[in-house]
């Protein structure tokens, strides 16, 4: 295992932002950016604010773990269609073609590799994608204590901006109420009454209540928030500043 340049904190900042995922290998390499990106995107019920990682041994990995740090398990899983079965039109893949004038579509991909991954950290929990409960054993437990796990690559944080955890529903009046966690601010949701339509109005538009799960981290160039579930969940982060000392709130500036 060669030493390699490690990213730097210009770069985690800007990937952070982005919101793209960058792995540096032992020997030099990177994982695929776009591949590691959606495995990462694909973690239920969270969302990864670290945006830059690098190889360590298994040995590191358990160390970094104990001493809570969280720690990213990566393996590749195979995956092909069987021949002579039929393959479903894809409108992922074939309707930006169309959209664009163009009138043959796509073919579909017969085989191809997927990153399994699971993000583990010891405060707030351990998480992973669809890839990985379908192709490596759950238990974490087994993880670090020599279980053969094939080709399992193990990564740590480059760099890690301070952040926090938020749970918001914004109600149908524009409110927000913040909740301690998820479960919470379920609950909170399901129990927000809808803005019915106005009688004097033509439009019958329902107003519902929205979910929000976000992070905001800390990072040298600001405060940003990057939203995992909410109106915004789709876009680059965006900074967060305070709006004046009287504690009426927060402005939101997008970052282009």
């Amino acid at each position: 295992m060669r030493a390699t340049i490690p990213f730097t904190e210009q770069q985690s900042e800007h990937w952070l932002l982005e919101r793209t995922y960058h792995a540096r290998l032992c020997d030099g390499g990177e994982l695929s950016v776009p591949d590691f990106t959606r495995a990462m995107k694909q973690i239920t019920n969270f969302s990864v604010p670290l945006s830059t990682w690098q190889e360590i041994s298994r040995e590191e990995a358990t160390a970094a773990y104990q001493d809570g740090t969280p720690v990213l398990l990566c393996g590749e899983t195979f995956w092909e269609h069987p021949k002579g079965a039929s393959q479903r039109w894809s409108a992922n893949r074939n309707v930006p073609s169309m959209n664009v004038g163009e009138t043959l579509l796509q073919p579909e991909e017969v085989c191809g590799v997927d990153y399994a991954v699971r993000y583990l950290d010891a405060r707030r929990g351990h998480f992973s994608n669809a890839s990985w409960r379908m192709g490596f054993a759950s238990d974490s437990a087994t993880i670090f204590d020599g279980s053969n796990l094939g080709t399992m690559t193990f990564l740590r944080p480059c760099l890690q901006f301070p952040y926090t955890t938020h749970y918001t529903v914004i109600a149908s009046d524009g409110q927000v109420h913040e909740y301690a966690d998820r479960a919470g601010a379920i609950q909170g949701f399901q129990v927000l009454p809808l803005q019915e339509p106005s009688k004097r109005s033509a439009l019958q538009t329902i107003v519902f209540p929205q979910f929000c799960h976000y992070h905001e981290v800390t990072c040298p160039g600001g405060v940003y928030r990057l939203e995992f579930f909410g109106p915004r969940m789709h876009e680059q982060a965006y900074r967060v500043s305070e709006a004046d000392g009287n504690g009426r709130g927060r402005t939101q500036e997008a970052i282009i």
